[in-house]
């Protein structure tokens, strides 16, 4: 997963109120209970010594995604009297959070936007008519995606209709048009739903680069709720537990080197040391994730071991104190390293973290080698 999203947070130099808001519109009266939410973040943001322009700059933006039905979150960051990032999140926190801090804490973010699968969701169905009159058309919604942030931010839905009749030749026209948003979008898959027949006539006009990648589902999945994404159920099914095709080459990678110890490491220590030499090209986590709760490291980057003292020539990266969570997340961020997030069933690493390296850390160069030598 791509972690470019972020840049823009640590680009203002901080310090920083974020905020993460259950904003679900499910509740018997979700304005009042929005506004209470806002009221308690802001007052929590003060007292923590955050100033008036930036709790104000957050306040303007919370809650203000009343378009999205249901269960859902946000996520927001200020930072010098305006708001740097907010984003929406298919899942709410499991409670508000607010902290006024150098470093904001864009883990949990993170991981929500995780796998980061770009798809199409396509469902056919019969267009209205009045009973019992048999249907007379037949509709085609499709609609492009990542998921799962795009469960709360869905693309445009793209409609197709036409007589029963003519389904034979709506079918290839509408798996064209289908094919042709995929490749636009740069889709891994196609997840397909609707009548069954109709369906498969659909899967049969598709080529085979597709019909390889296609997934589908019994589900209708239309119309989508307001804000919500077509076919959500149906995709959560469809990727429950999935990883993008570049990060299972990813993850086959970290496991091949993990045996050899050679251009992979795991544990706090180990993959902190690799992002301060901006060395990692991979940043893995097993979820659920339990990293320690603060990183006791300086500003300045002090050293974790012996070799730290002499590594200008690989462009240390300096820590600052604070939970290693935020920590670990900034500096993927700063150095371009890309994210896979897998369950602790496929995968478990030592503190939950991993690390592809980009080349050799300095142990493996002979300065380094005859210091430990010593």
């Amino acid at each position: 997963m791509d972690l470019a999203f972020l840049n823009a947070v640590y680009a203002s130099g901080g310090p920083y109120a974020c905020a993460y808001l259950d904003t679900s519109r499910d509740a018997d009266e979700p304005e009042q209970a929005l506004a209470l939410r806002r009221r308690q973040v802001c007052q929590a943001l003060v007292e923590q010594g955050a100033d008036g322009a930036t709790v104000d700059a957050l306040a303007a933006v919370a809650g203000d995604d009343r378009e999205i039905a249901g269960r859902h979150g946000q996520a927001i960051v200020a930072s010098r009297g305006r708001v740097v990032l907010t984003v929406e999140l298919p899942e709410p926190p499991a409670h508000d959070e607010a902290e006024f801090t150098p470093l904001p804490d864009l883990m949990p973010l993170a991981l929500q936007h995780a796998p980061d699968i770009c798809y199409v969701a396509a469902t056919v169905h019969s267009t209205p008519c009045p009973r019992p009159e048999p249907p007379d058309g037949w509709e085609v919604a499709f609609q492009a995606g990542t998921w799962p942030s795009s469960a709360v931010a869905p693309g445009v839905c793209h409609l197709m209709s036409g007589p029963a009749a003519g389904w034979t030749d709506g079918a290839g026209l509408a798996a064209a048009r289908i094919a042709e948003l995929a490749c636009r979008t740069d889709a891994e898959t196609i997840v397909l739903g609707g009548i069954a027949r109709a369906r498969n006539a659909l899967a049969d006009h598709l080529a085979e680069r597709w019909r390889k990648r296609l997934v589908t589902s019994g589900g209708n999945g239309y119309p989508a709720p307001p804000g919500r994404a077509l076919m959500e159920r149906e995709l959560t099914e469809a990727f429950q537990g999935q990883l993008r095709i570049a990060d299972r080459a990813r993850l086959d990678l970290f496991r091949a080197r993990r045996t050899s110890r050679h251009g992979a490491v795991e544990g706090l220590c180990s993959v902190v040391a690799a992002l301060r030499r901006s060395q990692v090209s991979s940043l893995l986590l097993s979820v659920p994730l339990d990293l320690a709760m603060r990183l006791h490291v300086d500003a300045d980057g002090a050293p974790l071991d012996p070799c730290d003292a002499a590594l200008a020539p690989y462009g240390a990266l300096g820590f600052r104190t604070g939970p290693a969570p935020a920590a670990v997340i900034r500096a993927a961020v700063r150095t371009g390293a890309g994210l896979v997030v897998v369950p602790e069933q496929q995968l478990s690493l030592a503190d939950g973290l991993g690390a592809l390296l980009r080349y050799a850390g300095p142990e493996r160069t002979p300065y380094f080698a005859r210091l430990l030598r010593l």
